[in-house]
């Protein structure tokens, strides 16, 4: 396992307590044990996330906020006036419900708060090390796996790519009909990202690759193919790039 990989794991447990008997994240732990690095990033994701989540704790809704709503229901449905104190008070319970379901459901996940256009999204999302919600190392599961998630993947996707080991994958809010990710391990952990072209009309993308040279030693590939958008990131030459999509013809 490489630091790109183990630092995909690790980012699931920055709120939750280590697990027992699970032998991806203990290599893993063992990787970050090995590099100072990665092990400074990982306390500092879960010294910041636990942070979060004592604020969110701490907060405590208005001891009247049940008979406030109650009392405002009663007064709409006689038709007192109330209306402006309930939809006040229904704002706040909404809010908070919302806000404790995503909690208590994702923990702290910032992964849906990138913004800007879909490549700069793409790279910055995967340089930062992305959180996933299924890991395979069978692509074909990863790819069932998104189907299941009523996520429509192209019919064509890159043959080499889906050869290597698959790490996971997850649908991203980042357009109606969500964005999907799938990580593969093939020395450095590639990122492709896919979703559908009509969402993103503001992209001037060709069906032949166009690549793209970032920070780091990062390389970023777009391109489009059958109604769909793709952007493959990775910390590696566009030779290395390349070759993840030889023989795949969009």
């Amino acid at each position: 396992m490489n630091n790109d990989e183990a630092k995909l794991i690790l980012a699931n447990y920055t709120l939750e307590d280590a697990p027992l008997n699970d032998a991806r994240f203990d290599e893993a732990l063992l990787v970050a044990k090995e590099d100072p690095e990665l092990m400074s990033w990982w306390e500092r994701a879960r010294d910041r996330d636990r942070e979060i989540q004592g604020k969110l704790l701490q907060f405590e809704p208005p001891s009247d906020l049940k008979a406030a709503l109650h009392a405002s229901v009663e007064g709409v449905s006689k038709g007192k006036g109330r209306r402006r104190s309930f939809m006040k008070y229904l704002a706040l319970a909404t809010s908070l419900a919302l806000a404790f379901n995503l909690y208590y459901k994702y923990g702290i996940d910032r992964s849906d708060e990138y913004t800007g256009p879909l490549v700069e999204r793409a790279f910055n999302y995967s340089f930062d090390g992305p959180r996933l919600s299924y890991f395979n190392k069978d692509t074909t599961k990863i790819t069932d796996w998104l189907e299941g998630q009523d996520f429509e993947l192209p019919s064509e996707l890159p043959k080499r790519f889906l050869a290597q080991k698959g790490i996971g994958c997850r649908p991203l809010n980042w357009s109606d009909s969500k964005v999907a990710i799938i990580c593969i391990d093939a020395e450095v952990v590639y990122h492709l990202f896919i979703a559908r072209g009509e969402e993103f009309e503001d992209l001037d993308l060709k069906r032949s690759f166009e690549f793209e040279p970032r920070k780091a030693g990062w390389t970023v590939s777009k391109w489009e193919s059958g109604g769909h958008v793709f952007v493959l990131t990775a910390k590696a030459s566009q030779e290395n790039l390349e070759s993840m999509l030889a023989e795949y013809r969009p």
